[in-house]
């Protein structure tokens, strides 16, 4: 991509990593650490043309509520509680689709 001057690279995260919630720790922080990675990637690789794009789906119903933890180290057990619920309604509207603007110095 490099040597062409052009490509596109797209990374699949998570809402999560802009938005955390509760018992979601070890999850939201890889998904903050896989943005702000792209994020960095994407200001190295405008020199050559190559865009960088992070999409972050919002809620998807996974096993991940089953399988979390709380402070303590017990099972979280996927019960919801009512703001988490409503974390989640909000999320699910939430399709984050981000790029460079190729007009934008990063200099």
């Amino acid at each position: 991509m490099i040597k062409r001057r052009q490509g596109h690279i797209v990374a699949i995260s998570s809402i999560q990593g802009k938005i955390s919630i509760p018992f979601r720790s070890a999850y939201a922080a890889s998904k903050h650490a896989t943005q702000a990675f792209f994020d960095c990637l994407r200001a190295e690789m405008e020199q050559y043309e190559i865009e960088v794009t992070v999409i972050s789906p919002g809620y998807i119903h996974t096993n991940l509520s089953v399988n979390a933890i709380t402070a303590d180290g017990s099972r979280y057990g996927g019960k919801l509680s009512a703001s988490l619920l409503t974390w989640k309604r909000r999320v699910s509207l939430v399709f984050t689709l981000e790029t460079v603007d190729s007009g934008k110095s990063w200099n």
